[in-house]
């Protein structure tokens, strides 16, 4: 199995089509199973010209390609806890049924009335604009603290998704012990960031050293609070 994610979890990055092709050439040379979780999508909201928005791997021709998402990200109601499961091969289908039949009987009934309310025709576009327009306003938001404190962290932008992966470096410009550096912030400041090579680099040296993940799809506000402590953390601690 190819297990790809698309927008990325934890780096915001995209999966272009033309290398989205040639994992699906790869898997059909082998007839392997494709696993896109694409919770993020169609989240896509700073893709730069003449970058187009991907297609989902479902429709990339090849049926043996499964397909999960949810409500909980890109349409930002995690609340409702509904999710959905997606392939061309009626026995990945078939045997996702079964197994559904040991892990959910069903879902609550008012949660899948609201999922599909805000799925609907008239919802969903203003749903999706909605929250295209706040994280294209925090990402700016994040774009700047991270300008402005260039001696202490670097990024590569993201651009699509809710979340950015910002490497933090020491006064001696080495990367900071991500994981430490995580908590210190959040028993100093009460602003909490994953550490990224515990949670995606498995504890291992990596290339995840230094980095967090920070999670920027919020209300503006709340965000600008966040890195209003996090400044004054970095000048007394990192700078």
């Amino acid at each position: 199995m190819i297990v790809i994610n698309n927008p990325n979890n934890p780096t915001g990055a995209t999966i272009p089509k033309q290398v989205l092709a040639e994992i699906i050439a790869i898997a059909r040379s082998h007839d392997i199973i494709v696993f896109s979780d694409e919770v993020y999508r169609p989240l896509f909201h700073s893709l730069p010209p003449p970058h187009a928005i991907p297609p989902s791997a479902i429709s990339m021709g090849y049926p043996r390609v499964v397909v999960t998402s949810s409500m909980s990200k890109a349409w930002a109601l995690a609340g409702l806890r509904v999710g959905w499961i997606a392939s061309r091969d009626p026995a990945i289908v078939e045997a996702a049924a079964r197994a559904r039949d040991y892990t959910t009987i069903s879902v609550s009934q008012l949660d899948d009335r609201v999922a599909r309310y805000a799925l609907g025709a008239s919802v969903r576009p203003r749903l999706l604009a909605r929250n295209r327009e706040l994280a294209r306003t925090n990402l700016r938001v994040l774009g700047a603290f991270v300008r402005d404190h260039a001696a202490a962290c670097s990024w590569t932008p993201p651009t699509a998704g809710t979340t950015a992966l910002v490497r933090f470096k020491g006064r001696d410009g080495t990367p900071v012990e991500d994981e430490s550096f995580c908590r210190d912030v959040l028993d100093k400041t009460k602003v909490m960031f994953l550490p990224a090579s515990r949670c995606f680099g498995h504890g291992q040296t990596s290339a995840f050293d230094g980095f967090v993940r920070i999670g920027y799809v919020n209300e503006t506000e709340v965000l600008r609070q966040a890195l209003e402590k996090l400044d004054e953390y970095l000048a007394d601690h990192l700078k």
